[in-house]
């Protein structure tokens, strides 16, 4: 319409057409990028005319001319990183999330864990206060175990004497259960699961010695106490020592001795050393 508007009126159909051809070709050639939003890309070893020929910018021989060189390194001198001591180290072992009991108090006064109903990993989860819980989450009684009130059922991986003394004097209750990192992905976002396998995977069961005895234990309320085909486990190893015939034969001398034999069995042998 705009265009229509600054054609003069005097000008027949068939020139006004042209008129607006004319005037879009002309903007379609005026278009352009904004100032400084592309640039052009560094074209390399075209020749010493272009001023980056030959060794394209790169300068005479040595490492940084022939390929990429690490930013710490420091020519094969001692790095400053092997210069000083260094104390402590990075554990392997995998270690749960720990959550105090004044943390779960504040989730459930502001409402995003209710308290009535029973509380697991996954509510935990969804409260988003905790990130992926890899390795899940071990509750501990924190410095004022005083703060919680509130009587809850809870399961977690693990929780310290304390914590548990202090849920079940409110008349609560805790239960140890193990998961697997992939379990607990599978807890924590059964809809994912779903979508991937079309089904919920298999809970699996602990296999080492360790976890079998903590998950077993009254003291730790775990969730294995009661159950019907607990885990085994094999029993341990015992070394053992190698003992001379000597050494066994006067054993048992001085057990006959020990007995109330005669002393006449263990004459020969005193007399012999």
């Amino acid at each position: 319409m705009l265009l229509k508007s600054l054609i003069r009126p005097s000008v027949r159909p068939m020139e006004a057409a042209s008129l607006i051809g004319r005037r879009y070709a002309s903007i379609m050639g005026s278009l352009s990028p904004a100032e400084g939003s592309t640039r052009n890309g560094k074209r390399l070893g075209r020749g010493p005319g272009s001023g980056k020929g030959k060794t394209s910018g790169r300068g005479q021989k040595g490492q940084k001319a022939r390929g990429s060189v690490k930013p710490w390194f420091e020519g094969g001198q001692t790095p400053i990183y092997k210069l000083f001591p260094k104390w402590g180290f990075d554990s392997h072992v995998m270690q749960p999330q720990f959550v105090n009991l004044d943390r779960l108090q504040h989730l459930i006064d502001n409402g995003r864990l209710d308290a009535s109903k029973p509380i697991t990993m996954r509510e935990l989860y969804k409260t988003g206060q905790f990130g992926t819980m890899k390795h899940g989450i071990k509750i501990l009684a924190g410095k004022c175990p005083g703060a919680f009130t509130s009587k809850i059922e809870v399961s977690a991986s693990k929780a310290s004497a304390t914590a548990i003394q202090r849920i079940e004097q409110l008349g609560g209750k805790f239960t140890a259960e193990y998961y697997t990192p992939f379990n607990l992905r599978v807890l924590t976002r059964p809809e994912a699961a779903l979508a991937k396998f079309g089904r919920i995977p298999i809970r699996a069961q602990p296999i080492s010695r360790k976890s079998i005895e903590y998950y077993r234990s009254e003291e730790h309320n775990g969730y294995m106490v009661n159950a019907p085909n607990p885990p085994t486990i094999k029993p341990k190893y015992v070394k053992k020592v190698k003992q001379s015939a000597l050494m066994a034969k006067l054993q048992e001398l001085e057990a006959r001795v020990a007995e109330g034999e005669t002393r006449s069995a263990t004459k020969g042998f005193v007399d012999s050393k």
